[in-house]
Parts: structure tokens; C-alpha cells; sequence
């Protein structure tokens, strides 16, 4: 998740125009604009580096924090590439639908399995 979304970050901000022309389905909804592209880029490199500032520390709040930013951004995503497939192929639908249903399933799951165990923890540690 990390990993993917930092690279299309970095795809988006440093090369805009090869990512419109080159990632599948982009080029579906013209028309190419620079700044919209390089933007959304730059918003998916932040949400990377908030995720992996959360990997690192751990710290509860901060997971929360950071899951629920992607999940919001992961439902969004989601909800307007199920509603906009009408140029698509079949096959393209099919895996940006799947792709993104997955990444946003993911990211709910962490989110679930972070605030279990932050309560779990939570009564230990006042003690």
C-alpha cells in the first residue's frame, strides 16, 4: 500500500504527463491538466510520509490518525471509479474496481485491528 502509492505519488508530481498517458484508464478522463495531476501526486506523497512516519513510531493515535486519512481518501477514490466507468473495458474496470476495493478493505482492516488493540492496551497501561 505504502510502497504503490509512493510510487504513483512520485510518478504523478515529477512526470504528470507520462502519468496521464501511461497509467492505465487515466487517459480516459481528459483532459490533461498539469497542475491537477502534480497536486494529487504531491497529496499522495504526503499520505505516504504520514503512513510511514506512523509504521515507525507505532504510536496508537498516530495509526489512527494516518488510516483514517487513506481510508477517507481510499473510499473517495473508490466511490468516484465505480461511478465513472463508462469508457473503460471491461478488463480496466474490473481491476481498477478490484484494485482500489482491495486497498480500501485493507486499509479499514488495519484501522479495525489498530483500535482493538489500542483498547486492549489501553487499560494495562493506566495501571
Amino acid at each position: 500500500m505504502i510502497a504503490l502509492d509512493g510510487l504513483v505519488g512520485i510518478w504523478q508530481y515529477f512526470f504528470p504527463r507520462s502519468f496521464y498517458e501511461d497509467f492505465p484508464t487515466v487517459r480516459l478522463d481528459p483532459p490533461y491538466n498539469e497542475h491537477l495531476v502534480s497536486d494529487v501526486g504531491g497529496l499522495n506523497i504526503a499520505l505516504v510520509g504520514v503512513l510511514i512516519i506512523a509504521a515507525v513510531y507505532l504510536e496508537q493515535r498516530l495509526v489512527t490518525a494516518a488510516l483514517t486519512g487513506f481510508a477517507l481518501y481510499s473510499l473517495t477514490h473508490f466511490a468516484f471509479h465505480v461511478r465513472h466507468f463508462d469508457h473503460f473495458s471491461l478488463r480496466d474496470a474490473v481491476g481498477v474496481g478490484t484494485g482500489l476495493g482491495f486497498e480500501l478493505v485493507l486499509t479499514v482492516a488495519l484501522l479495525v485491528l489498530n483500535l482493538r488493540m489500542g483498547r486492549r492496551v489501553a487499560p494495562v497501561a493506566a495501571r
